[in-house]
């Protein structure tokens, strides 16, 4: 348990309310851990999928954070259009499109290339329709309804969720509550199972090459010298 806690990731239902350092920091001190941080900040009123890396984990955190992301997400037209009209302008926004970020964000204000993989209308009710929509890392879905809406006579996000970052999904959140309760087992009850099903590897979650290294190489290695493959 020791070295989960100083090197693991934890996939956290974000709620709405919170910024995402205010989760970290809660999920930190629930813990009883030195280091945390998030990947793929969301927005106080978003909720869904935030990944939270404790210890050394948090230097993999842009190998999480630089995946594509999926979202669920209500908007509101200005007027009432068909299924068939907003599949039409959904289509238009599917593929490579050119964005700039909201003047609230704090990134740079200047138009850049992200990529839309999907749009699907989930339902549709009125003037509000519900969509699937997964993304680029660092695509503003605010953003993409106020671009629509240009398009059909205005429009706005209403409410969103990030369901998925990458391959991981909603079903492997836990929420603030579920975490606590675990946190409690262990502590008083000496059980760790469900603290277990938690605090995950980082490798579990980032999927890249890796390199085994013979133990009588670490200090050479440590005092500088090239990583050599045989």
């Amino acid at each position: 348990m020791k070295e989960l806690l100083s090197n693991s990731v934890i996939i956290i239902n974000k709620p709405c309310g919170p910024i995402s350092h205010e989760v970290t920091t809660l999920v930190k001190k629930i813990l009883g851990v030195n280091r945390s941080g998030h990947a793929g900040t969301l927005d106080p009123q978003v909720s869904g999928v935030l990944p939270v890396a404790l210890g050394r984990a948090t230097k993999l955190l842009q190998y999480l954070a630089s995946r594509d992301k999926t979202y669920v997400c209500l908007i509101k037209f200005k007027n009432i259009l068909s299924k068939e009209e907003i599949e039409k302008v959904f289509e238009k926004f599917t593929g490579e499109i050119t964005q700039t970020p909201p003047r609230i964000s704090a990134v740079k204000k200047v138009p850049r290339k992200r990529r839309i993989y999907h749009i699907k209308i989930i339902e549709v009710n009125g003037r509000f329709a519900l969509f699937e929509a997964r993304v680029d890392a660092g695509t503003y879905i605010r953003t993409l309804c106020e671009d629509i809406g240009k398009m059909v006579g205005g429009a706005r996000m209403e409410e969103l969720r990030r369901i998925a970052v990458g391959k991981i999904t909603e079903k492997e959140a836990f929420t603030l509550q579920d975490l606590t309760d675990a946190v409690w087992l262990w502590k008083e009850k000496n059980d760790e199972s469900e603290l277990r099903k938690m605090l995950k590897p980082p490798e579990e979650f980032i999927k890249l090459k890796k390199i085994f290294i013979k133990e009588n190489a670490i200090p050479n290695l440590l005092s500088g010298a090239q990583l050599m493959r045989h």
